[in-house]
């Protein structure tokens, strides 16, 4: 558990080596966002060149206001989709850090002859585990408290990336 009583993300997980392709879902969905956001000023650009092309009335009043509404759909779309690409970038970074911080304390450990268990706790060695002297007993601590505090880390990283998409208003309908 952390600090706030939410579950940590599990030790094995976070040192597991990241799915492939989860470095670029962020630049995808800003590419994504980008695209959005041109498709929406070139529509905007395409419906100031209307305006001289038609007689007023009805129907330009409707096609004005149609192409307003999809120009305000382009918007809104491009500004969800740059948010989750802040969100699952800065999910991806957090995680890359919290990740680097378990497996450096896990690599001390290993020099210290202490063996990390797959919940993330460091222990003395089998043989050694009941007579291992204070300062390995501390030591085994300190490091413990070091993977806790990466997983604690991973799972707020995980917790504000739920948080920022659940934050993301849906769209609105037509």
């Amino acid at each position: 558990m952390t600090t706030d009583d939410t579950a940590a993300l599990p030790y094995a997980r976070l040192v597991a080596a990241p799915p492939t392709g989860d470095a670029d879902r962020g630049e995808r969905w800003s590419q994504a966002a980008q695209a959005l956001g041109e498709a929406a000023d070139e529509l905007r650009r395409l419906h100031r060149l209307l305006a001289g092309h038609w007689r007023a009335g009805s129907a330009q009043q409707d096609t004005d206001e149609a192409l307003r509404r999809l120009a305000r759909h382009l918007d809104d779309a491009h500004d969800a989709y740059a948010r989750i690409a802040g969100a699952v970038t800065a999910r991806g970074d957090d995680l890359t850090r919290a990740r680097r911080l378990a497996l450096a304390a896990a690599a001390d450990a290993g020099l210290a002859g202490l063996v990390v268990t797959p919940q993330g706790e460091v222990v003395p060695a089998s043989d050694a585990a009941t007579t291992a002297p204070m300062a390995v007993r501390a030591a085994a601590s300190r490091l413990t408290a070091r993977i806790a505090d990466a997983t604690d880390q991973a799972a707020a990283a995980e917790r504000r990336a739920s948080e920022e998409y659940a934050d993301i208003p849906a769209p609105r309908p037509r």
